[in-house]
């Protein structure tokens, strides 16, 4: 099925202007932005999953994300392994990846967890975790050739919520070939 994007990018401003008790100051403004396109402007993905505000419980233990084929996953109830639009996945590279722990009352830390089998090791090296605090963000853009996922050894994104409950986002986009 041909997909068509008609509009992708992210745009991040970072500033700060600090000054110190001896009077010595300093101000950073950048923005980083990404319209997910290659040199010929086309866009650089096919696929997107995207799971908005999920609620990810301690008790619920380990959330594992397929990123080759999205698996046996079905959040939305239109058919394991199919995503937002209902097509299936056969990702072989992640263009851009964003996983937030949303503030909550009385949330929890977020873990990313490498330390499983066939472990997508795009953002972390095997067997490394990362705790996300309420209000943690991790983006990670890949330029245009992205990360590559494979299905027999690197592909496999675990989540899990540590301390208390977390709610949480995870977006990717992806391609095909």
């Amino acid at each position: 099925m041909a997909v068509s994007v008609t509009r992708a990018g992210f745009t991040i401003d970072l500033s700060a202007n600090i000054t110190s008790g001896t009077g010595a100051r300093h101000s950073y403004a950048q923005t980083f932005e990404n319209d997910l396109k290659d040199g010929s402007g086309n866009f650089i993905f096919d696929r997107v999953f995207a799971l908005e505000a999920y609620s990810l419980t301690t008790a619920a233990g380990n959330f594992d994300i397929d990123l080759y084929d999205l698996g046996s996953l079905d959040v939305w109830g239109v058919g394991a392994g199919d995503d937002n639009l209902g097509l299936a996945h056969a990702n072989a590279k992640i263009h851009m990846i964003a996983i937030r722990n949303r503030v909550i009352t009385s949330g929890g830390q977020l873990r990313i967890d490498n330390g499983i089998a066939n472990a997508w090791t795009g953002v972390l090296p095997a067997s490394a975790t990362l705790d996300l605090p309420q209000g943690g963000v991790l983006l990670a853009q890949f330029g245009d050739t992205g990360a590559t996922v494979t299905d027999a050894s690197s592909h496999m994104l675990r989540l899990s919520a540590q301390t208390a409950d977390c709610e949480i986002d995870v977006v990717f986009f992806s391609s095909q070939s």
